[in-house]
Order: structure tokens, then sequence, then C-alpha cells
């Protein structure tokens, strides 16, 4: 897989149904995503063994191996995998045992497309917000390793350059003297942070720390 699949996301659907599992293909399709059916919950597996999806839209009841057990084995192989559950044979048990088994969403057939595409596109955008929380903290874990390699380097009474953990662009020396240029840096990732925790992709704890090491960060960058 080349790199730019690999930021594709990627679906799987499932239904015994051949011509609803080829219907729902088509209906998610769209630029940015890599969209596979297949027809039985053991072929599904197969799939996700070989190489896991970000979404999976599973029916409920089929022969052998049913949506529920195609759902714990997604979660097994990949933790944030996002599942959704489609049934014509809806009850208040199933559906709690869908949710329980960690089912993001859970829909009845028939259903309308239209509904059943914005669940979709919802449930996509969940996916993208978690890959953003993810490469954030990542950059942020990187940045602090960098900053305390630097630490070892110079000594604590040296002078330590200011790492911009939200840019994958590390910015020039020039940005250490630009005030208006630095503020305006600061407004956005702020903004940025902001965004995630009212998303709900940041619990108040780690918004606090990103936070503040994000304003240590910049204080050190300015005093260097």
């Amino acid at each position: 897989m080349n790199e730019a699949e690999d930021e594709r996301i990627r679906i799987l659907v499932v239904d015994d149904d051949h011509e609803v599992a080829d219907i729902l293909k088509d209906l998610v399709a769209s630029q940015g995503r890599i969209v596979h059916a297949c027809y039985d919950g053991l072929t599904a597996i197969r799939n996700i063994q070989e190489d896991p999806y970000d979404l999976v839209i599973v029916d409920l009841m089929m022969p052998k191996v049913g949506g529920i057990e195609v759902l714990r084995y997604a979660r097994q192989a990949k933790s944030d995998v996002v599942v959704m559950i489609i049934t014509g044979y809806a009850s208040l048990e199933t559906a709690i045992t869908a949710i329980q088994e960690g089912a993001y969403d859970y829909i009845r057939k028939p259903c309308k497309l239209e509904e059943f595409r914005i669940a979709v596109n919802n449930a996509v955008e969940k996916i993208k917000l978690h890959r953003e929380k993810r490469e954030l903290l990542e950059k942020l874990q990187q940045a602090y390793r960098d900053l305390e390699s630097l630490k070892r380097e110079k000594g604590q009474g040296g002078k330590i350059a200011s790492v911009n953990f939200f840019s994958s662009n590390m910015p020039g020396l020039h940005y250490l003297y630009d005030d208006r240029t630095l503020q305006d840096r600061m407004i956005e990732q702020l903004q940025t942070l902001t965004s995630m925790k009212e998303k709900g992709l940041l619990e108040e704890s780690e918004f606090r720390a990103l936070k503040d090491h994000f304003f240590k960060t910049v204080r050190v960058g300015r005093l260097g």
C-alpha cells in the first residue's frame, strides 16, 4: 500500500444479501475512501485479518458467523475501529448487545439511503478526528523527546531552540524574533486545542497538559 492509500479511509461492507451489500458499497464510496464488500461473516473476518479496516458496516444476522462476531473480531484487530450494525431484526436486546460490544451505530432495515449516507459520513468524520488527535499527540511526544535531547546536549544553562509540536514543517529561526507571526501561530494553535476539547477529542487533563506544554515551549523559544 502506497502512502496516498494509507491516508484514505478503509471501509468494509458485510451483508449476506449480495444486492444490499453492493448498493451500500456504491452508496458510501467517494474520494478519499477505499470500500470493499463481502457477503458472509467468515470472509469478513479473513479480510480484517489481512488488513484491518477503519470502518466496518456489518449485517447483524448472517449464517454461521453473525455481525456481533465480526464486530468483536474487528475490535480485537484494531481497537479504534468504528463498527456500524445494520439489521432487519432489530430488538432492544440486540441493540444493547451491539452497544455493549462497542458498536458505534445501530441501524434498522429498511432505512432511507440518505440517512444511511449521513450516518456513514458522521462515522468517517469521527475517524478523521481521531487520526488528528493521534497525530497531534505523537507530535507532542516527539517534541518532548526533542526538547529533552536538546536539554541534555546544551545543559541547563545553555540556549534551547523552540520546538513547534503542531506543525510538521519546523519554523525557521526568524519566527523566534517576529512577534506578530509568533502571536498569530499561538492563536491558531490554541484554537486547534480548544476545538479538539470541544469536540470531545481531549479530556480536560489532556487539554491542560497540552496547553501548559505549549506555553512552556513558546517561552523557551522566546528566551533562548
